[in-house]
C-alpha cells in the first residue's frame, strides 16, 4: 500500500486527518511506544531505507519527511495512526477538560490524570491532543491514555455513565482540604484558560472547590490546579 503524493500533502492537514480518524506521531521515541501499544499504525513513513519492524513502511525523502513534520529538527519516523474511539462511559474517576487552548496545558494535565487514576479524559474544544505539544508535555501519555472527543451535550446526556458526582475547580468554592467527599466515581471539570467552566458545564458540577494558596497569588495556571485537584481527590 503505497502514498501518492497528494496522499502525502493531506497528511499534513490537521482537518483531513481529523476527518478521516488519523493521527500522525514524530519521532523513534513516541513511534516506537505507539508500535507496543494496542493503536493501529496505518502508515509508517520514513527516510531511513533501513527501518524495519513496522507496518506499511513508505520510503521518503528528507524533504518530504521534513514537510510533514511539526517539529524544528524533525526525525526520519513519522507513524500515521488511526484514532481509537472509546465508548462515553467510566470505570473510575475521570477528567473533563472545558475548551482548554493551550497545548502544555492538556498534556500536563493528561499525565497527572493518568498518575492520579482518572483514566477516561473527556475534552470538549480543546487543543489537539494528538498535536505534537501535546504528546510531548504528555511524555507520550496521551497515546495510551482513554480520550474522548465529546460536546458539552454529550457530556449533559451521559452523567450517570461518567460520575457520580462532578467537581468544579472554582475560586469562590470550599477548600478541597476540608470538604468531605462523596464515594463513588469522581469527575474533575476544568475550564478553559481565560473565561473559566462553562455555564452549561458550572450545571452539571454538584460540588465547587478552591485551592487554599498564598494571597500574594491571584490563580494557578489550569495544568498545576488541575494536578493538585486530582492528586488531593486520589488520596481519599
Amino acid at each position: 500500500m503505497s502514498l501518492t503524493s497528494q496522499e502525502i500533502k493531506n497528511l499534513k492537514d490537521k482537518k483531513y486527518r481529523r476527518n478521516n480518524g488519523l493521527f500522525m506521531v514524530e519521532g523513534e521515541k513516541f513511534c516506537r511506544d505507539i508500535l507496543n501499544s494496542d493503536v493501529e499504525i496505518v502508515y509508517t513513513l520514513t527516510s531511513n531505507i533501513s527501518l524495519t519492524g513496522y507496518p506499511n513502511i513508505q520510503l521518503l525523502t528528507d524533504r518530504q519527511i521534513t514537510s510533514l513534520a511539526t517539529t524544528v529538527t524533525p526525525q526520519k519516523i513519522i507513524c500515521i495512526c488511526r484514532e481509537k474511539i472509546y465508548p462515553i462511559k467510566s470505570k473510575g474517576n475521570s477528567l473533563i477538560l472545558d475548551r482548554l487552548q493551550d497545548p502544555g496545558n492538556v498534556g500536563t494535565l493528561i499525565r497527572s490524570a493518568m498518575a492520579f487514576g482518572f483514566n477516561d479524559i473527556y475534552l470538549i474544544d480543546c487543543a489537539d491532543y494528538y498535536s505534537e505539544k501535546v504528546i510531548r508535555s504528555s511524555a507520550g501519555l496521551s497515546l495510551k491514555a482513554r480520550l474522548h472527543n465529546v460536546t458539552q451535550a454529550d457530556i449533559i446526556s451521559s452523567k450517570a455513565d461518567i460520575a457520580d458526582k462532578f467537581i468544579v475547580a472554582d475560586m469562590f468554592g470550599e477548600s478541597i482540604d476540608k470538604i468531605r467527599l462523596p464515594k463513588g466515581r469522581l469527575s474533575v471539570i476544568i475550564g478553559n484558560e481565560g473565561q473559566g467552566v462553562s455555564a452549561d458545564m458550572m450545571a452539571v458540577a454538584d460540588i465547587k472547590v478552591k485551592i487554599r494558596m498564598s494571597p500574594l497569588v491571584e490563580s494557578l495556571n489550569a495544568g498545576v490546579a488541575g494536578s493538585i485537584i486530582m492528586q488531593k481527590l486520589s488520596e481519599v
